[in-house]
């Protein structure tokens, strides 16, 4: 039998990449990063590649909460919320996680990934699903959505999920904004950025986008699943860390990076929650969070916010390391703890990857779809959990393998204009 023609066409591009060296290992791992991981070679390496920010689900309290609920609820809820599986405890952490955001109510997703899906998709096409499904007032005009041109694969997936008319702005660049904004004058518009960039750490321009939005009657989105926890006086996130609480109509989380579990929450105004409820496809068509994921991240929620000194810790270890980077002649962009380092191609990232785990420190590799080829880096992320004897290694390990890239003065360089 012939293979058909997608297959061979897929394969073939399967084979040139890997005799390029470009399909990037998956590594597997024995253990999660405690920040200590066990390889599946035995070996135990240092990890600085997870977004466990606070090392929350290492906590006993956290265990013993999940443990309880695995108990009495087993592990799968097998059910989406409408379907039956809308179990209390959802509804416990959605009330905990608005109060904490700060925003009126909460809607939980079984991901982050679905959650902007979610927040995108049905802020865009509730109202007409309403029409369409119920003969409820039609929209004046088909919807807009513009967002930054690096935002996050999920959320270019729920504006291509959506029925909206699609734009993308500079990135960070709230006067491209404006531009974009003003061409659509009269229309219904979503705009959405990310708090915090997942690639290269750097904040979004909030104050200013909050008033351009403001300007042009836009409505305003931030993914924050890299701010909350982490920024912010209360750790409550990115609106907090620029006195914009109550003016960011509508956030996104995920409690699978500072609350160290899994799922997603959108956050807005009890209407809006309501609609995404009923209309939502990342919402509504799938199985809803397990119940020890939302006790764990209760749990989590409570410790967060009861004992400061983690997200100190946290900070402390994100200045030491950028510090020491500095005196390597580094200088990432970003003031947290995502602290990328520019390789410029896929095989300058993968050999600095490979080699940082020859001397026991795990790095990854960001390379395409992730990022740009002529973009890849590696991405360091710093935790509460990490100590100063580790992330001084880092830095050591980091100078010693410096002679070993080629051109990585170059990189030195590059790197020290973004940061710049």
């Amino acid at each position: 039998m012939s293979t058909p023609t997608l297959f061979a066409d897929l394969h073939a591009a399967h084979d040139w990449l890997a005799g390029h060296g470009l399909l990037p290992p998956e590594r597997r791992s024995e253990t999660l990063p405690t920040p200590h991981v066990r390889l599946l070679s035995g070996r135990t390496v240092v990890s600085f590649c997870s977004n466990n920010y606070l090392g929350l689900n290492h906590r006993a309290e956290v265990k013993a909460a999940a443990a309880q609920a695995l108990h009495e609820h087993t592990h799968a809820t097998s059910e989406s919320r409408r379907l039956g599986g809308n179990l209390g405890l959802l509804e416990e952490l959605e009330s905990e996680l608005a109060e904490f955001k700060k925003q009126p109510s909460a809607l939980i997703t079984a991901t982050g990934l679905l959650a902007n899906i979610a927040a995108v998709h049905g802020v865009l096409d509730a109202g007409e699903l309403a029409r369409r499904w119920y003969g409820s007032p039609a929209p004046d005009a088909r919807p807009v959505v513009v967002y930054d041109e690096l935002c996050h694969r999920s959320i270019q997936m729920g504006a291509r999920q959506s029925s909206a008319e699609r734009l993308r702005f500079r990135h960070n660049d709230a006067e491209h904004l404006a531009d974009r904004l003003a061409a659509y004058k009269g229309r219904a518009i979503l705009v959405v950025t990310e708090g915090v960039f997942s690639m290269d750490g750097d904040l979004a321009d909030l104050p200013r986008l909050v008033e351009v939005c403001d300007a042009h009657g836009a409505v305003l989105m931030v993914d924050d699943a890299h701010g909350t926890g982490v920024y912010g006086a209360d750790g409550s996130g990115t609106a907090s860390h620029f006195g914009l609480v109550g003016r960011v109509p509508l956030q996104v989380a995920t409690l699978s990076k500072a609350f160290g579990g899994m799922g997603g929450a959108v956050l807005g105004d009890e209407r809006t929650i309501a609609m995404l409820r009923t209309f939502s496809s990342g919402y509504r068509f799938t199985s809803s969070l397990p119940a020890e994921q939302a006790a764990a991240t209760i749990a989590a929620l409570r410790i967060l916010r009861s004992e400061p000194g983690i997200r100190d810790t946290l900070w402390a270890n994100v200045r030491r390391l950028r510090s020491g980077l500095a005196r390597l002649g580094l200088h990432p962009p970003g003031d947290g703890p995502i602290v990328p380092i520019h390789m410029g191609t896929p095989q300058a990232a993968a050999m600095f990857e490979e080699l940082m785990l020859d001397t026991g420190y795990w790095c990854v590799a960001v390379t395409p779809p992730a990022v740009s080829p002529e973009t890849c880096r590696i991405r360091l992320t710093v935790s509460a959990m990490h100590d100063q004897e580790q992330i001084d290694g880092l830095l050591e390990r980091i100078n010693d393998i410096s002679p070993k890239i080629p051109a990585f003065a170059e990189i030195a360089n590059k790197q020290t204009e973004l940061g710049t």
